[in-house]
């Protein structure tokens, strides 16, 4: 079993001190109620620390290798030590390891990034690049790579962000790949928000996974409605655009296998361990 913890927020532009007071402010519920037998996972919107987009994203990059590389990646230590959880969080990366520039053609380019802490880790857990930034990304983001599932607490778990989840290519190779959860990070716009509901509810469907989504809230019109979905595509836990606070649900594996088994819409597509 996984307890999923999605952060529902309004965020501050440009402003990554009020928005971790928030987040902390949030997450402090969880650490009165959390069961400490079952594994906790928390997931933030796109950009939580400086709000989508920032007028000079440059400005606002950082390094996410370890707690020590940059403000967010070490807020995010901290965090998940505070609340005993892993913390999957975002930001700005700049394209740069070890004084290296990784993409020589795209030098200026920065990384739309997802990354995960656990608690007692000073390293980064793991780590997503959104393979498909936004029409207004375009300009000074490049694109990652594909979702690489990685192992949390017995679950294998791919990170996507937002614009990603129009491509159903990406979630089909997370799950070829052995993703049972697979989770999406966003800035949705409310104009919009038809097309994250229906569209959330179908990646669960054709892949039987478990979605977990969280979206922000407030200026400019994000849309909300984070939400938690079973592999059947049925809505376990989910919000509105007036609520900020924590959306919960516990899901369990054992139901997941037993439901590929009885309807194995994924036999031939997906290898055989993994279903």
């Amino acid at each position: 079993m996984l307890d999923i913890y999605l952060v529902q927020m309004e965020i501050v532009p440009n402003d990554k001190a009020k928005n971790f007071a928030k987040v902390r402010e949030i997450t402090s519920k969880i650490r009165k109620s959390k069961d400490d037998s079952i594994p906790g996972l928390i997931i933030l919107p796109e950009m939580f620390a400086t709000g989508y987009l920032p007028l000079h994203p440059e400005s606002a990059a950082e390094y996410f290798r370890n707690c020590n590389a940059g403000e967010t990646a070490d807020f995010l230590y901290k965090l998940a030590n505070e609340t005993g959880c892993a913390i999957m969080g975002a930001g700005i990366q700049k394209d740069i390891v070890g004084g290296v520039v990784q993409d020589s053609e795209n030098a200026d380019k920065l990384l739309n990034h997802c990354s995960v802490y656990k608690p007692g880790y000073p390293e980064e857990f793991a780590a997503y690049d959104k393979y498909h930034p936004f029409f207004m990304e375009q300009k000074k983001f490049k694109a990652g790579g594909m979702p690489c599932p990685f192992s949390l607490y017995n679950w294998t778990v791919a990170a996507t962000i937002c614009f990603d989840l129009r491509f159903p290519e990406l979630y089909r190779y997370a799950v070829k790949e052995g993703a049972k959860l697979i989770t999406v990070q966003a800035a949705w716009p409310a104009a919009r928000i038809a097309h994250w509901k229906t569209l959330l509810q179908a990646r669960a469907i054709e892949n039987q996974v478990y979605i977990a989504a969280v979206n922000g809230i407030g200026s400019p019109s994000y849309g909300g409605n984070s939400m938690i979905i079973n592999p059947k595509g049925e809505i376990i836990a989910s919000t509105d655009a007036s609520f900020e606070g924590i959306v919960h649900a516990r899901i369990d594996s054992k139901s997941q296998e037993e439901y590929r088994k009885q309807f194995p819409v994924l036999k031939e597509i997906v290898p055989e361990e993994y279903i």
